[in-house]
């Protein structure tokens, strides 16, 4: 039987779009890639999402990384964690939105969410080629309401103990990424203090130039 990864989407994100070039980091897998909207609908327990007890390795992009730390005491002992640029806490000081920006940008989704989604865009900068653009076109078919809850999620929760039941977690981030910041990344060594931290030099934001 073929071992099973299932990979959480970063918040108003879909990995499927780069499911051809993430699938390669373990091409006997079977994939399973969760909707942003199933994640936000299990944000208090995303171990509730089907598969996730028995999957081999979990990978969790931003707000999914944090829902995995979130959710420590369910995670199997077996279970590999991958968190690509992960963070303790969104509103951190070192990164580029406050609790007051992201709160508002919460409210904005029921009534110009396009015009929210395109201040994050813009947060992205000019990162490689079409994906900024890629990761839009998806975001703005998103239930407004899921979106909401997600921002508002990362307000609430944070990371602030060590994560019990350490082992096997690798931590990916890009050096150029201008939304979760390699110091928004790195003080989670405080709370991961078993888990491989790795740098992508060329890498910003995004889970392809992170894997490989």
């Amino acid at each position: 039987m073929s071992k099973k990864w299932i990979w959480l989407p970063d918040w108003a994100s879909d990995l499927s779009l780069w499911e051809d070039d993430l699938t390669d980091a373990d091409a006997s897998a079977d994939h399973i890639f969760v909707p942003y909207e199933t994640m936000a609908a299990n944000l208090g327990n995303v171990y509730a999402i089907d598969g996730m007890p028995k999957a081999e390795t979990v990978v969790g992009w931003g707000l999914g990384a944090l829902l995995l730390m979130c959710a420590q005491s369910k995670r199997p002992k077996s279970q590999k964690w991958i968190l690509l640029s992960p963070f303790a806490d969104f509103c951190d000081e070192d990164g580029p939105w406050n609790s007051e920006n992201i709160l508002f940008k919460a409210r904005e989704m029921h009534g110009s969410k396009n015009v929210a989604l395109d201040a994050f865009k813009d947060q992205f900068g000019e990162e490689f080629s079409d994906w900024p653009d890629e990761w839009l076109d998806a975001a703005q078919k998103m239930d407004p309401d899921c979106l909401a809850e997600g921002l508002r999620f990362m307000v609430q929760n944070r990371i602030d103990r060590v994560i019990e039941n350490g082992d096997d977690i690798q931590v990916l981030y890009g050096r150029m990424d201008q939304d979760v910041t390699p110091a928004m990344t790195l003080k989670l060594k405080e709370f991961l203090p078993k888990a491989t931290f790795k740098e992508r030099p060329k890498s910003g934001h995004w889970p392809p130039m992170m894997l490989f």
